[in-house]
C-alpha cells in the first residue's frame, strides 16, 4: 500500500488562491500558487504547511490567471531549487501578469508589495517549459504531461505519474470550444486521484450563441442611442473572446461599424497570443501564421499611452471600450466605469464571474434594486450615481455541472476531490457525484489534509515508438521527406507532437535539455533554438499537417496530398491581393479588383494618368512571377479631381467643371479672374497627368477652351443665321455622307455661342474638317467637334460585326478611353477577327484589340 498526502493551502471551498501541495513518491509537488483577490480575505495561501512537509521539490502551474500564479514569486523565492513547470504560452503570459501585478502593488498608496522585481526575474529564470501531450520526466520515475484544458490559451490539465500512483489535476477547464481556443481534449487517462475544479458545478451554462447574440444586441442598442459602452473583461481570455465576437459581428454586417477601443493589460495579452499561434484555435492560429492581425482592424484599435482617454469618451460618435479589470476592481476599466456609469445612454456589460465584494458584483446587484431608489457605486473612492444600462452576458470559460461529470466519467478516477468553487456549490456537486460515481468523493476546505491510501496503483498506458531513424544531422528541407516516409509507413495517421517527431528523427529524448545551472546557460539556449528550428521546418513543410483542432499535433500527409501540393498552385484571391499589396505598396492605389475569368488584377487610382511610370516595370515583373496581368483602371476619380481643383483654385470663383476623358483634359470655367492660373495648371498636371484648362470670365475666344484642338472652326465678323436654320443646314450638308453627327447642340463659352457636333468618335469628325470649315462660314456659327465617344454605339457595332463574322465573345467588348479602343475576349472564331477589326476601324475611327 502507498500513501498520497494532499494538503489544500488555498482554493478549496473558495474561488481564488489555488494552491495544492502533494506528497508522492517522496517528493513534494505544488500545484499552482495563486493569490486571493478578495479584499476581505488573506491574500496568501497557507504556505507554512510546506515547511511542515520539508520544503518543495517542484512547482507545476496549470495556467496564467492570477488566482493560480499570483504568489509564484513568493514561494519560488523561498524555495529557489524547486523547478517550475508550465508550457510556453503560459510562461509568456505569466511574465506579463506578474510584472503588471507588481506595478499595481507599487502604485497603491501605503501598500507594501508582496515581492520585488528581482523576485519576478528570478522566478522566470526557474521556469522550464513543456509542450502539450509531452510526457516529461521531472524526477526519476516521475513524469508530468500537460493536456489542453480549454478555458484560456495555454491552460493545462496536469497528469502526474509515479510508481506510487497517478494524479490528475484539472486546473480551470472548459469542454466547449471558444473563439480563441478549442475545448479540453483528454485521452483515456487512468488516475488514482482526480482534483477537479467546480466553479459552476451547480448549474448548466446557457447557450453560447444566445449569449453572444445578447452582447451583439446590446452593442446595436448602444450604437442606435449614440452611447458609450464599457465591457470590463478579464485581460486574459475573456477580452480576446469579446474582441473576436464584435469583429465577426461587424464583418457579417450584424452591427454597424463602430469604434472599439482596447485598453489596459488586454493589449499586452493580445501580443502574447500573437506570439504563440500553436496554442490557439485552428482558424485563429493559422491567421497569425499567415501574418494577419487576429484582433485589430480599421474599427478595433488599441489605446496607446499617448492617447487621451477623456477625448475618446467625449467623441460625438458611439464608442465601445474593452478594458481590464473584469471585476472593476482596478485597471483602466475603473476609470471608464466612473465616467460612463452616470450617463443615461451609457452601457456597462458584465461578462464573467464577479467576486462577492467586487464593484462588478455591486453594480449587478443595483440592477435588481427598486427602480425608484437612488443607485450609487463606489469606484476609486467616489460614490458615483449609476444611470447607465447594466447587462450581464454569460461568456464563462469554466466547465458547468454536466461538463465536470463528463470529464470524471472519461478518466474514471477512484478518488475524486472537488476544489475551486464556493462552499454551497461544491457541497451540492459533491453529493451528486458521490451518488452517481464509483469511488470516494472529497470536498475539503482550506487548511485540510487528505491522506489517500492506494493498495494497487492503476497501470498506465504508454506510447511506444519502435521505429526511429537515429539521424545525427539536423532536420532540413532537403531531408524531411525521409522523416515523412518513416512516419507514414510506420505510424500511419497517428497524431504526434514536435518532441515525438524529433525522437523519431534522432532516437534521442532531448526535450530541450535543462541543465542544473538554470535556463540561462548557453547549452539550454542552444537546445531550445534547435527545437524551434525543428518546429519551423515541420510547420512550413508540405509533408506534415496540423490537426484540425490541435495545432500543436501533427500527422504525415498522404502521398496523394503531397503530390498535389507539389503541383504548381493557382494563387487564391487573398494570396493575390497580399502579393499585390507587397509589390505595389509604394503606389497610392485606392482599390484592388481581381478579375478571375481573365486572370487580370486592376489597380484603381484617383489619377491613373499621374501614376509614376516605374510601375510599368513592376507590372511586368508581377506577370512573370504569377502569370497574372496587372492593369490600371484609366478612369479618373471625378470627385477627387474636383476636390483637388478646389484646393488650388478658390471654390467661390468656380462656375463649372467639365471633363473630357478622351483628351485627358478638364475645363474649369470661372466667374472671375485667377491670377495664379499658370502655376495651378502645372501643379494639377504633375499630380494627375491631366491638362487643366482654365477659362476666365470675359474671355471671348473659344480657343481658350480648345486651344490645341484642331476640331474647332471659329468664325468672326460674319453674321450668324438663326440657330434652328443653322442646325437644319448641317443636317442637309451630311445627307449623303457615310457618317453623320449623332447629336447637335448649342454651347456657350462666356458670352460666345457655338455649335458642338458629336460623332461616333472624334476621329470620324476629323474626316470632315474641310466640309465643317466651309459650313461654319456659310452659317456664321463657330463649330466644335466633341471629344466624346459614343461608347454604347461602339460596343453595339463591335458585337454586330462579331456576330456577322461568326466570332464568339466570352463577354461584352470593353472600351478603353485612354486610346479610344475596343477590346475583345474571344472564345471561338479568331480567324474572323482581322475582318471584324478592319470593318470596325473603318466605321468608327477607333482601334480594336484582342485580349
Amino acid at each position: 500500500m502507498v500513501i498520497i498526502n494532499i494538503d489544500f493551502l488555498g482554493g478549496a471551498l473558495e474561488v481564488g488562491g489555488s494552491s495544492i501541495l502533494i506528497k508522492i513518491n517522496n517528493k513534494n509537488i505544488l500545484f499552482d500558487a495563486g493569490i486571493r483577490q478578495n479584499a476581505s480575505k488573506d491574500s496568501m495561501p497557507n504556505f507554512r504547511d510546506i515547511q511542515t512537509y520539508g520544503g518543495l521539490d517542484a512547482i507545476i502551474i496549470s495556467h496564467a490567471h492570477l488566482d493560480h500564479i499570483g504568489c509564484l514569486p513568493i514561494i519560488s523565492k523561498e524555495y529557489p531549487n524547486a523547478k517550475i513547470y508550465m508550457n510556453n504560452m503560459t510562461k509568456d503570459l505569466v511574465k506579463v501578469l506578474l510584472y503588471d501585478s507588481l506595478k499595481i502593488m507599487s502604485n497603491r498608496e501605503a501598500e507594501i508589495p508582496l515581492y520585488a522585481e528581482v523576485d519576478v526575474e528570478n522566478t522566470l529564470n526557474r521556469i522550464f517549459t513543456i509542450n502539450y501531450e509531452v510526457k516529461f520526466p521531472i524526477f526519476e520515475d516521475m513524469h508530468v504531461t500537460f493536456y489542453n484544458a480549454g478555458h484560456i490559451a495555454g491552460a493545462s490539465c496536469v497528469y502526474l505519474q509515479s510508481p506510487e500512483g497517478a494524479v490528475f489535476y484539472s486546473g480551470d477547464f472548459s469542454v466547449f470550444s471558444q473563439r480563441t481556443v478549442e475545448g479540453a481534449k483528454l485521452p483515456k487517462l487512468r488516475p488514482d486521484v482526480a482534483i477537479v475544479e467546480s466553479t459552476y458545478g451547480d448549474r448548466l451554462h446557457s447557450n453560447r450563441e444566445v449569449e453572444e447574440r445578447n452582447l451583439i444586441e446590446a452593442v446595436k442598442e448602444c450604437i442606435e442611442n449614440n452611447g458609450k459602452m464599457l465591457i470590463p473583461a478579464f485581460a486574459l481570455g475573456r477580452a480576446q473572446e469579446v474582441i473576436l465576437i464584435l469583429k465577426s459581428a461587424m464583418n457579417k454586417g450584424l452591427i454597424k461599424n463602430v469604434k472599439v477601443y482596447v485598453d489596459g493589460m488586454v493589449r499586452d495579452i493580445n501580443r502574447v497570443y500573437n506570439k504563440n499561434p500553436l496554442f490557439l484555435k485552428n482558424s485563429l492560429g493559422k491567421k497569425i501564421l499567415r501574418g494577419a492581425s487576429p484582433f485589430y482592424d480599421d474599427n478595433i484599435m488599441e489605446i496607446m499611452i499617448t492617447d487621451n482617454r477623456e477625448e475618446i469618451l467625449n467623441q460625438k460618435e458611439p464608442v465601445i471600450i474593452i478594458s481590464s479589470s473584469g471585476m472593476l476592481t482596478g485597471g483602466q476599466s475603473a476609470f471608464y466605469a466612473e465616467k460612463i456609469a452616470p450617463m443615461e445612454n451609457g452601457y456597462i456589460i458584465i461578462t464573467g464571474y464577479q467576486d462577492e465584494e467586487s464593484p462588478g458584483r455591486k453594480i449587478l446587484e443595483l440592477t435588481e434594486a427598486d427602480e425608484n431608489s437612488e443607485r450609487y457605486l463606489n469606484i476609486n473612492g467616489l460614490n458615483i450615481p449609476v444611470k447607465c444600462n447594466v447587462r450581464k452576458v454569460g461568456l464563462s470559460a469554466h466547465a458547468d455541472k454536466n461538463e465536470i461529470k463528463g470529464v470524471l466519467e472519461r478518466i474514471s478516477a477512484r478518488n475524486i476531490i472537488l476544489v475551486h468553487g464556493n462552499e454551497e456549490v461544491i457541497r451540492s456537486l459533491g453529493k451528486e457525484i458521490s451518488d452517481e460515481f464509483i469511488g470516494r468523493t472529497f470536498t475539503p476546505a482550506c487548511g485540510e489534509e487528505i491522506v489517500i491510501n492506494i493498495r494497487n496503483p492503476r497501470k498506465q498506458l504508454y506510447k511506444n515508438f519502435p521505429y526511429v531513424l537515429r539521424r545525427k544531422e539536423a532536420l532540413n528541407e532537403a531531408n524531411i521527406n525521409e522523416l515523412w516516409k518513416c512516419v507514414n509507413e510506420n505510424y500511419n495517421n497517428k497524431l504526434l507532437t514536435i518532441e515525438e517527431l524529433a525522437f523519431i528523427w534522432s532516437g534521442e529524448k532531448k526535450f530541450g535539455i535543462l541543465q542544473d545551472k538554470g535556463m540561462n546557460n548557453s547549452s539550454s539556449n542552444n537546445s531550445d533554438s534547435k527545437t524551434q528550428d525543428f518546429k519551423k521546418i515541420i510547420i512550413n513543410s508540405i509533408y506534415f499537417e496540423s490537426d484540425v483542432k490541435r495545432l500543436f499535433l501533427f500527422k504525415a500527409k498522404t502521398k496523394e496530398d503531397i503530390e498535389e501540393a507539389l503541383k504548381p498552385k493557382e494563387l487564391t484571391q487573398q494570396e493575390l491581393i497580399q502579393l499585390v499589396q507587397d509589390k505595389f505598396k509604394a503606389f497610392d492605389y485606392k482599390k484592388i479588383s481581381v478579375m478571375l475569368g481573365t486572370k487580370e488584377i486592376v489597380l484603381n487610382f484617383d489619377f491613373p494618368q499621374g501614376v509614376d511610370s516605374n510601375i510599368e516595370g513592376l507590372m511586368k515583373e508581377f506577370y512573370e512571377e504569377t502569370k497574372w496581368k496587372i492593369c490600371i483602371n484609366e478612369k479618373i476619380n471625378n470627385s477627387a479631381a474636383e476636390l483637388l481643383i478646389k484646393k488650388i483654385i478658390d471654390p467661390t470663383l468656380i462656375k463649372k467643371i467639365s471633363f473630357y476623358l478622351e483628351k485627358f483634359s478638364i475645363n474649369v470655367f470661372l466667374n472671375g479672374k485667377d491670377s495664379g492660373a499658370v502655376s495651378e495648371n502645372k501643379i494639377f498636371e504633375k499630380e494627375t497627368g491631366w491638362k487643366l484648362v482654365i477659362v476666365e470670365e470675359g474671355s471671348s475666344a473659344i480657343n481658350n477652351v480648345l486651344s490645341s484642338d484642331k476640331l474647332f472652326f471659329e468664325v468672326d465678323r460674319i453674321k450668324a443665321i438663326e440657330q434652328n436654320v443653322a442646325l437644319n443646314s448641317i443636317d442637309k450638308a451630311f445627307e449623303n455622307e457615310e457618317h453623320k453627327p449623332y447629336k447637335k447642340s448649342i454651347k456657350t463659352n462666356g458670352n460666345v455661342k457655338y455649335i458642338e457636333l458629336v460623332f461616333i468618335s472624334p476621329k470620324i469628325g476629323q474626316k470632315y474638317e474641310e466640309k465643317l470649315e466651309h459650313l461654319s462660314l456659310e452659317i456664321g456659327w463657330s463649330i466644335a467637334i466633341s471629344g466624346k465617344v459614343n461608347q454604347n454605339e461602339l460596343i453595339n457595332i463591335a458585337k454586330l460585326l462579331c456576330e456577322k463574322n461568326e466570332v464568339l465573345l466570352k463577354k461584352n467588348p470593353s472600351y478603353n478611353p485612354s486610346n479610344m479602343s475596343i477590346s475583345l475576349n474571344i472564345t471561338e472564331g479568331e480567324e474572323g477577327f482581322e475582318k471584324v477589326k478592319f470593318e470596325f476601324e473603318k466605321m468608327t475611327g477607333c482601334s480594336m484589340t484582342l485580349n
